[in-house]
């Protein structure tokens, strides 16, 4: 099977069939993100994703769930998406869903038209990284879009069936504004309704632009209690019809997960229970540090 570079996927994912359609990322320049910093953006030859099917379907062919990596395989035009989804369905057919990362940028240059195609192709659940609804954090971010783009964009796949995620980083707006960055992400997610909402804290990886601009006295990052906090004000500003809230990665020092609006109560009780459960120490370090490694 052909392999270019770092390959990530989401939590949830572990059991999806990852196929490999583009190396990198094609924005590559969130101030945040150092995943993809090493690797050339390109586009891997139809005959490569055809030759790693025919691999896949020797060894899962009763696979249901494709995951196209790497880091926005959505920013592919329409007419690559649509053969990628007719030569899955001849290898593997009893795929039901195709998904993977994508970007505001990758919805907005499409037409409705086009979404609908690609909806009817099977593909949905689409993962994108919103991160934050307040202007000024995806400026700072270098995200590429606003909040209203943002809107738009999610609204549009919802009225062309094309079912996705939202990715939200709290903390991102650092400590002084958690309230006011709470409630901007809640009110976007409950306009928007995405089939599940993954939460995690903003942690500055070594060798990001984040990392510089923090060292000069630009960025002030979170403490692990207070992401916690955000957390809880988000989740309890969340009016959601039919919604998973996932908060299950490594880095969230509270693991919690559950659909909304069902579980609601239970989540915010688990947050408040566990945070009470943390020691000061805890509550006081950082994510950069890590979660895992502040709760031993």
């Amino acid at each position: 099977m052909h392999y270019t570079g770092l390959t990530y996927r989401p939590p949830y994912e572990a059991d999806s069939v990852l196929l490999q359609v583009t190396a990198g990322c094609s924005h590559n320049a969130c101030t945040f993100c150092t995943m993809y910093r090493k690797t050339q953006f390109s586009v891997s030859p139809i005959e490569e994703v055809e030759a790693d099917l025919t691999e896949v379907a020797r060894v899962r062919p009763d696979a249901e769930r494709v995951f196209l990596v790497n880091g926005d395989a959505f920013c592919l035009d329409t007419d690559r998406l649509l053969r990628i989804a007719d030569l899955i369905h001849t290898y593997l057919p009893r795929v039901r869903r195709i998904t993977g990362y994508a970007r505001i940028t990758n919805i907005e240059s499409k037409t409705d038209d086009e979404l609908r195609l690609l909806a009817a192709a099977g593909y949905g659940d689409l993962n994108i990284g919103v991160e934050s609804a307040l202007d000024d954090v995806l400026a700072f971010m270098n995200k590429g879009y606003t909040t209203d783009v943002a809107r738009r964009q999610l609204k549009r796949l919802n009225e062309c069936g094309l079912s996705f995620s939202i990715n939200i980083m709290d903390a991102s707006a650092g400590p002084e504004r958690i309230a006011e960055h709470a409630k901007a992400n809640a009110e976007l997610a409950n306009e928007v309704q995405p089939t599940l909402i993954f939460v995690s804290p903003l942690h500055i990886d070594p060798g990001s632009d984040l990392e510089h601009i923090a060292e000069a006295g630009g960025f002030e990052e979170c403490t692990l209690g207070q992401y916690i906090d955000e957390e809880i004000l988000f989740l309890e500003g969340l009016e959601q019809r039919d919604c998973v809230f996932f908060g299950l990665h490594v880095s969230n020092p509270i693991p919690v997960a559950g659909w909304l609006p069902r579980d609601k109560e239970t989540l915010l009780y688990e947050l408040k229970r566990g945070k009470a459960r943390l020691s000061q120490r805890v509550l006081d370090s950082h994510p950069s540090k890590g979660a895992e490694g502040a709760l031993r």
